[in-house]
């Protein structure tokens, strides 16, 4: 699956990021978002030297979903505020192999990333280093082989936060070995998608929302 743009202007785009694929260029020449939309950029303006490619999200390589690509440093700029001013919606969808203890709420917990492990550590009290890692969640359905589809909203963007979170509460995301998952999905993916978002435009101010459907083998065993 290759990647493809929800929408483009000077500003900045809208990408959808297949599983598999990392957003940023790393030190060792693997296929990229970051890649592919230059890419882009200099087929579609072959005369220009000058692109912009910024962004201020990210999802793992093992995660489908929405990203925003800024085109200049202002959009960026304006984009990174809203980020940090919690101004942005991001909802994920996750099929988990076993459910939380209630239907919905709220998951909080202090988060550390372990960069020797490249994993996230997480704490139930407050310690040094660690910082706060909040989401919101709504079990969608349970399905026919017993996993359970939820929709999560991320209050705040940590490191691995929804794997980490669902995870030590023993609903572990489908295929995410990673984090202790004994059920497969699609080979270099797991189940979870981040398939919704809504921000301001760093330049109009317009309200965008963007969503993508659900692959039909995170819903169709639903009841």
């Amino acid at each position: 699956m290759q990647p493809s743009i929800l929408f483009e202007d000077y500003y900045l785009a809208v990408l959808h990021k297949p599983a598999g694929l990392m957003v940023e260029d790393d030190n060792f020449g693997n296929p990229s978002l970051q890649n592919w939309f230059l890419n882009h950029l200099q087929a579609k303006f072959p005369t220009n030297k000058n692109y912009y490619i910024g962004f201020p999200h990210r999802i793992d390589r093992v995660t489908e979903g929405l990203i925003i690509v800024a085109k200049t440093k202002s959009a960026l700029q304006n984009l990174n505020e809203q980020f940090n001013n919690k101004s942005i919606t991001k909802i994920y969808h996750a099929l988990t192999e076993h459910s939380l203890t209630a239907a919905e709420g709220t998951l909080t917990d202090y988060h550390q990333k372990n960069t020797k492990l490249k994993k996230a550590i997480l704490s139930a009290k407050k310690k040094e280093g660690f910082v706060r890692a909040e989401l919101r969640y709504k079990e969608v359905c349970n399905t026919k082989s017993n996993a359970f589809l939820y929709k999560i909203e991320l209050i705040t963007g940590r490191y691995h936060q929804i794997r980490a979170q669902f995870s030590s509460r023993n609903a572990v995301v489908v295929g995410d070995s990673f984090y202790g998952a004994v059920t497969d999905y699609q080979q270099g993916s797991i189940a979870l998608i981040a398939s919704e978002i809504l921000f301001s435009h760093p330049k109009t101010n317009q309200a965008m929302h963007f969503t993508l459907p659900l692959p039909q083998n995170l819903k169709w065993q639903c009841r």
